[in-house]
């Protein structure tokens, strides 16, 4: 019984160990292609901890068997990598020279349909931005008022640090109200630019900053949504409950927008990748990308880039605060000619997302 057993779990390791692989590959083909390959991605966390789980157990059993799931393990060593770090001692790194400080938020329209009391967090919005006085921010889901009853643009240009801005907005309501996207600087802004999509309201900026006798080129991108509407986060909080033909809909509807959104989020970045490579600056590439680390967009969209978390991060990176998916999704990317420290997370919870931000020294 226990010969039969021991089979039975070295069959269903390796199947964790193929979809390992799996979720491996699908980070190199794009949802266009093969859609549902980019789940496999998605589920790479769970995947691994069961590789983990089975690792200690043969180990435990003093059986070499625990070498198939530790290569599978290692040889994914960077997909680890971009979810969890320890980075202890570049928080004593030593800054003096050729740096400035940056900071990537999606502030959710600064709550402006009170998803909580609406003024009191864009208040705080404010204060944390004000206290934090990045010299580049780069917010994604902005709004402006023309109105003045809800002012953002002209409160966050009266702070200390913010000189020169470049907004854009994908959507407008009565000429008065708009929904867009903005980069704030400290420095000049010498050049401005935009990268637009059909039927979407998603976009990409770009920003040529000068710093001291540098040319930085700022890409601020918000891209496509799951678009997970109140039924959809209900239903996944009382998804331990018993199953019946609702669960049935819910959980294909779920996947459904999951798998739609994969699709639109490669056709975007493939552009936005072309242009970064065609840039004539170094770059810094941040923003809410809305994808894993584990998935076709991060890795098209990094390339040969670093990752400020991957630099100079401190355990899991997650940046979205709600249950799904608790990932990290939103990034901060830039050039080998930049080299980004004391990473952070800011657990402030005024927005569905985390803010992030480090510092920048350039390099001579």
């Amino acid at each position: 019984m226990k010969k039969v057993l021991k089979k039975i779990l070295q069959y269903i390791n390796f199947c964790f160990i193929i979809l390992l692989f799996i979720a491996y590959i699908s980070t190199y083909i794009s949802p266009q292609s093969v859609s549902w390959l980019a789940f496999f991605g998605l589920l790479y966390p769970y995947i691994l901890l069961v590789n983990i789980i089975f690792t200690i157990f043969w180990i435990l059993k003093k059986k070499l068997f625990f070498l198939f799931s530790l290569i599978a393990i290692l040889i994914g060593w960077n997909f680890l990598a971009s979810f969890l770090q320890f980075n202890v001692f570049s928080k004593n790194k030593d800054l003096s020279t050729n740096t400035f400080s940056f900071l990537s938020y999606n502030v959710r329209l600064f709550d402006l349909y009170n998803w909580s009391d609406n003024q009191a967090t864009k208040s705080k919005v404010f204060n944390f931005l004000k206290v934090e006085s990045p010299d580049i921010m780069c917010l994604q889901e902005f709004y402006y008022d023309e109105t003045n009853k809800f002012p953002t643009l002209d409160t966050l240009l009266k702070f200390r640090n913010v000189n020169y801005v470049h907004d854009e907005y994908t959507s407008h309501v009565h000429d008065v109200y708009h929904f867009g996207i903005a980069t704030f600087s400290k420095f000049p802004i010498i050049n401005e630019g935009k990268i637009l999509f059909r039927n979407t309201n998603n976009i990409c900026i770009y920003t040529d900053i000068i710093i001291a006798d540098d040319t930085i080129r700022i890409y601020n991108n918000h891209l496509q949504s799951v678009h997970f509407q109140p039924k959809n986060y209900n239903f996944m909080d009382s998804i331990t409950q018993s199953y019946n033909n609702t669960k049935l809909i819910g959980i294909v509807d779920i996947l459904k927008r999951i798998e739609s959104a994969f699709i639109k989020r490669a056709f975007q970045v493939e552009y936005i990748s072309e242009h970064i490579e065609n840039s004539p600056y170094p770059v810094i590439v941040c923003g809410d990308f809305n994808d894993s680390p584990f998935s076709y967009c991060y890795r098209r969209m990094r390339k040969e880039l670093a990752d400020a978390f991957i630099e100079s991060g401190m355990g899991i990176g997650n940046t979205y605060v709600r249950k799904f998916p608790s990932y990290r999704i939103d990034y901060i990317l830039h050039s080998k000619d930049l080299k980004s420290y004391h990473y952070k997370k800011s657990k402030i919870k005024y927005s569905d997302h985390y803010p992030i931000q480090c510092e920048f020294q350039i390099i001579e």
